[in-house]
């Protein structure tokens, strides 16, 4: 079974090449450029990619709380409330109390959220045969399977938002 050493590159290597032949420099590159497109793409449909995420997690379990969603997507609460807030102003989520405990507000998509986060799923998945064109679904799914390991060893959860939903991205 190979070791570690046979399998990546020692620091000897790292001095002697051009650092693009890196597993992270070629993350990193994929990374920003991905985030920076899949940002022009969400915006074609008025949304940041933070917004896509939030109508996104409610579609798959309407009603959670915010601060649950906000939690599921390493959101502060402090941001949530911005991004809540702007989604709600734009007619797209509903926040209402908690009969149980009106301490915590549950979420809702409007109908209007529904149709533009499906709008926006379908510009979310050209976008993604863009990025596996050419692809087996075993390819991408080994792939995706890879680049999960990597998270994992990162410390990186599943659904987590790597701006922590700051809204920060490159540039277009």
């Amino acid at each position: 079974m190979p070791t570690f050493d046979d399998q990546c590159p020692t620091q000897e290597h790292f001095v002697t090449r051009v650092p693009q032949k890196s597993v992270g420099f070629t993350l990193s590159q994929i990374g920003l450029e991905n985030a920076r497109q899949f940002a022009l793409v969400a915006g074609q449909f008025g949304l940041e990619p933070r917004h896509f995420a939030v109508l996104h997690a409610l579609a798959d379990r309407d009603g959670l709380s915010q601060q649950s969603v906000g939690d599921n997507l390493s959101i502060p609460a402090s941001t949530m409330v911005s991004i809540v807030d702007h989604l709600e102003s734009a007619g797209l989520v509903e926040r209402h109390l908690e009969p149980h405990d009106r301490r915590t507000r549950v979420l809702h998509l409007t109908g209007a959220g529904r149709a533009r986060l499906t709008d926006a799923l379908r510009g979310a998945h050209e976008h993604e045969a863009r990025i596996c064109f050419n692809f087996t679904a075993i390819e991408r799914a080994e792939l995706l399977s890879l680049l999960e390991r990597v998270a994992t060893n990162l410390g990186i959860a599943p659904n987590s938002l790597p701006d922590h939903g700051s809204g920060t991205h490159p540039e277009h």
